[in-house]
């Protein structure tokens, strides 16, 4: 048995009981999203303030960052039109500031190429904001805000959006999808552009709230978003797990997007495993875990981010790290070059690009097989955008 196997598989839980969380950035960051005051590039970990007043409901993406704290406020940080509080895009905001006056924030779920900030509150109520492309905020027009917009509705539930188009679940199991429809990444089992929501099917069986309401506040956002994926969604293409444990994808699948052959204008279930939990869909690819192993599949390899010891191109599901995974996360830098983390019990491992300072390791050595990144254990959750990542542990 390889040190690395070793090490994974004993590494457990952190047992310190959290009484707040801290907040903390790593990598190479641009207008302000390191929420550190500057976008000065760290290859190691480094505390956003000094308080631990953060929940693990964090997202990100390329121009911006967004979390909700434990009082329920919502806080963002990066690109001024993408904050969310009438802010010009103009303008760099790079230290948080509080989005609003509510303190009853469910979720945060951002777009992974920096277009759309999705929001909802315990009361189930959905707000966006940002780029409105080919009306992939839903409010029936293709005009962009800087402020909070309300759609319709008080049963949403988790939400995600990729290039050009968004995807999102109600409390009811079913599924709905909006935006730019080429190659059925909006769950229509067609190519139709739509400017609001628009319910894909008659299902009532895809991740909803089943058994996470939002009215159960942030900790059930952070549920949903274990098989969701609150940072985005794929180029074009989209993914979600079902309540039986399925996992399902749509859309564009040239390199293996969505882990299957081909591309598919209808909604294809992935395998027929029922045991995946928790998945993260960006650019050309996907990683999740199933049966408490962690998987990765799609995309170019360029960095190694398959984790397996080489730089070779493979389509579907290619690659299981050893040991078992609490967290998947995907990272992406312009489409091409992308990095891959398995949070171990609160360990983290790494595997493909580094150039940046991803892994929070102290180095910018890129590997081809995993690797620890930070040296402390008791990361609860990570997230990551395209050239950095945040971090969460008990404060």
């Amino acid at each position: 048995m390889s040190v690395y196997r070793n090490a994974l598989m004993s590494a457990g839980s952190p047992t310190r009981a959290a009484t707040g969380y801290t907040l903390w950035s790593w990598g190479t960051f641009r207008d302000g999203n390191s929420g550190l005051g500057s976008d000065t590039n760290y290859s190691s970990p480094v505390q956003v303030g000094d308080l631990n007043d953060w929940t693990p409901m964090v997202c990100t993406d390329i121009h911006s960052s967004h979390a909700i704290k434990s009082d329920g406020t919502l806080w963002g940080w990066g690109l001024g039109d993408l904050l969310g509080d009438g802010t010009s895009g103009t303008e760099h905001v790079s230290s948080p500031v509080q989005i609003g006056s509510a303190t009853d924030w469910y979720g945060v779920f951002g777009n992974s190429y920096g277009q759309q900030v999705y929001a909802i509150n315990t009361s189930g109520e959905l707000w966006v904001w940002g780029s409105n492309s080919a009306g992939s905020l839903g409010t029936n027009n293709t005009t962009s805000y800087s402020s909070m917009v309300q759609l319709a509705g008080t049963t949403w539930a988790a939400i995600g959006g990729g290039q050009e188009h968004t995807i999102a679940v109600k409390t009811d199991g079913t599924i709905w999808g909006w935006g730019l429809g080429t190659e059925g990444r909006t769950w229509h089992n067609t190519t139709t552009t739509y400017s609001s929501p628009v319910q894909g099917g008659s299902d009532t069986t895809w991740w909803g709230a089943k058994g996470y309401p939002p009215s159960g506040g942030w900790e059930n956002g952070v549920e949903n978003a274990k098989t969701f994926g609150n940072c985005g969604q794929g180029y074009w293409s989209s993914m979600l797990i079902d309540e039986d444990g399925k996992l399902w994808g749509a859309g564009w699948n040239s390199l293996g997007n969505v882990g299957v052959s081909g591309s598919t204008t209808s909604p294809t279930q992935i395998g027929s495993e029922t045991d995946w939990t928790h998945l993260s869909h960006v650019a050309f690819g996907g990683v999740g875990i199933r049966d408490g192993q962690f998987s990765n599949w799609g995309g170019y390899n360029l960095a190694g981010e398959f984790g397996d010891g080489s730089k070779d191109y493979g389509a579907g599901i290619v690659t299981e790290w050893d040991g078992t995974a609490t967290q998947a996360m995907k990272g992406h830098n312009l489409y091409t070059y992308a990095f891959n983390i398995a949070n171990y019990g609160g360990t983290l491992y790494y595997a493909g690009d580094n150039s940046q300072g991803q892994y929070g390791d102290g180095t910018i050595t890129s590997e081809c097989s995993p690797v620890q990144g930070p040296g402390t254990t008791d990361w609860t959750r990570v997230v990551a955008g395209e050239l950095h990542c945040h971090g969460i542990k008990p404060g």
